[in-house]
């Protein structure tokens, strides 16, 4: 008989191991398992690196490592194992393989067949939905790319206590304080990729690179619709320490494309490169899951409009400046009524004397289902 609250316990576990690969494995999800049996961690993995071993396999081979016989073992992974023969074969052939009795999973996989089934021609009991809203948190980028065709887009911007981004000249060095600015950049790292419109892009010429050294830092993606980037710029500078994807128009220059593809900055057209619908889609076509926006009003009020924001990261400094740049360009909503809400994600974090706020959607619930935060044991 299977125990419930040994289910909760071990799929927390493969869940914290997940979260380890987030912007790491795209277009795959980072997924994470663990092996146990009687009580006892066997092994434990996850897809660390797109297109190396998949996450039940490297946990496989730490109990192989570690000599521990995984025969009538429980394997417990966020994501349902793979059932088709990709870059790496299908990981329910390696479970049977492995002599496993029970696999345990968060959420299935809509790119995969159900795995149910080669699972129970090989005696194998297979279990869905343990910490199933955990789950679809941390894989909520490719499930979104999956289903819906996009990436799971989370807007990001520093504010001044009177909800301003800049002051009414543009100044906006810096709101946020020197712990903030160093948590927000590091923060950059489980991203697949951050986009900044072309003003942002020009006018405070950022790197947009990840603040730790040796630390792999996402894709830089910039919209223009006329693909201007200056070739002096720090995006272009930093070319060789992570990609740029240009997304622009069908009547950019020419030059304009050849000059930048000199300089090995990745052209994407989009027939309107303005519309936040369709910039959202080619990212989904590109392969992205998670894509963070640090864009300026423009393109946050144009992405708050479009109710394409699954997710928020605010970061709230202690000055006011008595009317400038308002973080959303453009007319809103009408009325109160007419408002998004919005639920935290986390507690508030203060660092130094600017707080962040991280907020989500609303998730959808069953009926009587209550939300399921992931915390250590």
């Amino acid at each position: 008989m299977t125990d419930p609250s040994q289910d909760i316990r071990w799929m927390r576990r493969a869940l914290r191991l997940a979260t380890l690969s987030l912007g790491r494995t795209w277009p795959n999800p980072g997924v994470g398992c663990v092996i146990v049996r009687d009580g006892r961690l066997l092994g434990e993995g996850r897809h660390a690196v797109f297109g190396q071993a998949h996450a039940e396999v490297n946990a496989l081979s730490q109990c192989q490592a570690l000599g521990n016989d995984t025969a009538g073992a429980t394997a417990y992974v966020t994501l349902a194992p793979c059932t088709r023969h990709g870059k790496q074969p299908p990981c329910t052939t390696a479970l049977i393989a492995a002599g496993i009795a029970r696999v345990v999973a968060a959420v299935s996989d809509p790119n995969q067949d159900d795995p149910a089934i080669p699972l129970a021609e090989a005696s194998i009991t297979y279990d869905e939905g343990c910490l199933a809203l955990a789950a679809a948190q941390i894989h909520g980028g490719f499930l979104s790319r999956v289903g819906l065709g996009r990436p799971r887009l989370t807007g990001k911007w520093a504010m001044t206590l009177d909800g301003c981004i800049a002051t009414h000249t543009g100044d906006s060095t810096w709101i946020s304080s020197t712990a903030a600015l160093n948590f927000s950049r590091r923060r950059r790292r489980v991203f697949d990729a951050i986009m900044v419109g072309a003003g942002t892009a020009y006018h405070d010429d950022p790197s947009l690179l990840s603040s730790l050294v040796g630390e792999r830092t996402p894709v830089r993606v910039v919209i223009s619709r006329n693909a201007e980037l200056r070739e002096n710029s720090m995006l272009v500078a930093t070319r060789a320490k992570a990609a740029v994807l240009m997304i622009h128009g069908p009547e950019a220059p020419a030059g304009n494309r050849a000059a930048l593809a000199s300089h090995g900055i990745d052209l994407w057209e989009v027939a309107k490169p303005h519309d936040p619908v369709a910039v959202a889609a080619a990212l989904g076509r590109y392969g992205l899951n998670e894509v963070l926006v640090e864009g300026g009003a423009q393109i946050h009020g144009a992405y708050l409009r479009a109710g394409l924001y699954d997710r928020l990261e605010l970061y709230v400094g202690a000055q006011t400046v008595g009317g400038g740049i308002g973080v959303a360009a453009g007319i809103g909503a009408e009325l109160m009524n007419d408002a998004r809400h919005w639920q935290h994600e986390d507690r508030p974090l203060v660092l130094g004397d600017t707080i962040c706020l991280r907020l989500r959607r609303p998730p959808v619930l069953a009926p009587g289902e209550e939300p399921v935060v992931v915390e250590d044991d």
